[in-house]
């Protein structure tokens, strides 16, 4: 149920988002290029929840071999336009399957949407996509209680996940990952995690 809502959602605002999150805005640059700069010559790359495309043109234009995913449709057909070279597929990563596992995994800006209770089970299924030594880029709203918490939106009509920054890491240390960088960014209403496999 909670799939829908979002995938309804980022297909109603898919132009508006884009234009707003994607081409110009820059906020990821630098973070992309850390990303990058850990990456193997022409990785083979998931960029999940790759919205208008945006982070897997950047990726691409670097010489990796890049598939972007995503669940919305006006999202997916706004990547195809912007971006005709990558591989884009309009799919769930719960649902996705490979036999090539991939180099780098790119998850900006998706995490709040993944309810608390399948965080467990979203980490899970990152770590069986990525090959060994595999890099994770990943970020999170920050929680402003001592706690973690979801709330309802309803300005964007969808739950919103809050972490703490332990609650965070502790994710990513708990399915094994190393993490090799930590920071808050959005003047710290977001976190993000750079890790290994």
């Amino acid at each position: 149920m909670e799939n829908k809502i979002i995938k309804n959602y980022y297909n109603k605002i898919a132009k508006e988002y884009t234009q707003e999150h994607g081409y110009g805005e820059n906020l990821s640059i630098q973070s992309l290029e850390k990303f990058a700069s850990k990456l193997p010559l022409k990785a083979r790359v998931l960029d999940l929840g790759c919205g208008g495309g945006q982070d897997s043109k950047f990726l691409f234009d670097r010489g990796f071999d890049v598939l972007g995913i995503d669940i919305s449709k006006e999202m997916i057909k706004l990547a195809h336009k912007h971006v005709p070279k990558v591989n884009f597929r309009l799919i769930d990563i719960m649902d996705l399957l490979t036999t090539k596992k991939f180099n780098g995994i790119w998850c900006s800006r998706v995490f709040h949407n993944i309810s608390i209770k399948e965080q467990e089970k979203f980490i899970k299924k990152l770590k069986s996509l990525l090959a060994k030594n595999g890099v994770l880029y990943i970020t999170s709203a920050v929680s402003d209680k001592k706690e973690d918490y979801e709330i309802y939106d309803s300005n964007e009509g969808i739950n919103k996940k809050y972490l703490s920054s332990k609650s965070f890491k502790n994710l990513l240390l708990k399915k094994g990952f190393k993490i090799l960088k930590f920071k808050y960014w959005v003047g710290k209403r977001g976190m993000e995690i750079l890790a290994i496999k």
